[in-house]
């Protein structure tokens, strides 16, 4: 399971882990979580089981294009949903699918296009490496378990973004030529981080 924090508060959501008894990671570095297939390494990360920790990111290194949104009203923004939204599916016993009921707190995530929008930048800042292949698993999700649902229509997309994904939906040959047009155009507005992470 994984939270992205702002930045400032990094520390603050890491000591607020440990008082509520999340064991801290004794491996550091050496831990399995920090390996294999997934995205880059997390701020800090509490393993909760053998098949899963509790990973803590930099908004400014996943969600650095989605703005704050400290005091919104969930029904009323296009960007941010609350995890308990009634037009997400059910929950499930499967990772990443349905809402999310966490005691008497809101966990606040983006909405269905910013989410998939944020796959793309993400996608195009890690071209060429090998994270590469995690967020394209994860657009593969979207495509599988979002897309044309209540909360999610290629239409809700901003224009740079929608022509990749159109392409990616229907498995055409420009898809990654269409990537690098925006992975490039994204560059050069300074959209994407200069350096890596």
């Amino acid at each position: 399971m994984a939270f992205v924090v702002l930045d400032d508060k990094i520390s603050t959501a890491s000591c607020a882990l440990e008082q509520s008894e999340f064991p801290p990671c004794t491996q550091r570095l050496n831990c399995p979580h920090l390996h294999g297939f997934q995205p880059r390494r997390p701020s800090e990360h509490l393993p909760i089981s053998d098949e899963f920790a509790l990973s803590l990111y930099r908004k400014t290194v996943t969600l650095w294009e989605l703005e704050d949104h400290p005091t919104c009203r969930f029904e009323k923004s296009p960007d941010i949903l609350s995890s308990t939204d009634f037009r997400l599916p059910p929950s499930s016993p499967w990772p990443w699918l349905g809402t999310i009921i966490i005691g008497i707190f809101t966990v606040r995530i983006p909405s269905a296009a910013r989410f998939c929008e944020a796959l793309i930048l993400l996608l195009c800042r890690d071209y060429n490496t090998r994270y590469e292949t995690y967020w394209m698993a994860l657009m593969t999700y979207v495509l599988e378990y979002m897309d044309e649902t209540d909360i999610f229509d290629e239409k809700d997309l901003r224009d740079e973004y929608r022509p990749f994904y159109c392409a990616l939906k229907k498995g055409e040959p420009t898809v990654f030529e269409l990537l690098d047009e925006l992975r490039n155009n994204l560059s050069s507005s300074g959209h994407l981080p200069q350096e890596h992470t």
